[in-house]
């Protein structure tokens, strides 16, 4: 293991442990909150995933082998965490010598309603042309929606934003995930 792979490692670790700290001491109503915008991620992401089988998602990927996993890494968002915080779990293990921490031999171990923004709303060309006009409109409009409660999010807490948790956390300085903007 690298000295980068190792720093990244102990980056997350402590970045997972505060915000599970700052999660349990919030009141139930931001919890509400919290909850009502994830229910509403997930049915959105769990529809995009739809069409993307439709387009021939999962044949595409095995093929190339989710190379564009490895063109934009470390993309779990605070909304992403607090789906697994939310149910008093954790995301799986990251490993930091592949390129996606969460990309194993068998794809990605995160389920779709918790994978982040960027991995549900990308396809490739070639799912892109598998999908009817119909169908490529409708892709585009829960993406438009997705992303609308994503930005909520961001508006709503200094750590949550459209770019991964290890970024958000360089540009917070002093100031905690889940404090209120």
């Amino acid at each position: 293991m690298t000295l980068l792979q190792q720093s990244r490692i102990e980056r997350w670790q402590s970045l997972l442990q505060q915000v599970e700290v700052a999660y349990r001491a919030l009141d139930k109503d931001e919890k509400a909150w919290i909850r009502r915008q994830l229910l509403q991620i997930e049915s959105l992401q769990l529809q995009l995933e739809q069409l993307f089988l439709q387009g021939g998602g999962a044949k595409a990927c095995s093929g190339c082998q989710g190379d564009c996993c490895a063109k934009g890494h470390n993309h779990l968002t605070l909304a992403n965490l607090l789906s697994y915080l939310q149910e008093q779990q954790r995301p799986p293990l990251a490993d930091f010598s592949r390129t996606c921490p969460f990309l194993a031999e068998q794809g990605c171990q995160l389920p779709v309603a918790s994978r982040p923004y960027n991995c549900v709303s990308f396809v490739c060309d070639i799912i892109e042309n598998a999908l009817s006009a119909a169908e490529q409109a409708e892709f585009y409009r829960l993406e438009g929606l997705l992303r609308s409660c994503y930005l909520e999010f961001a508006a709503r807490y200094r750590g949550a934003g459209m770019t991964g948790l290890l970024l958000q956390q360089e540009q917070l300085s002093a100031s905690a995930f889940l404090e209120k903007k």
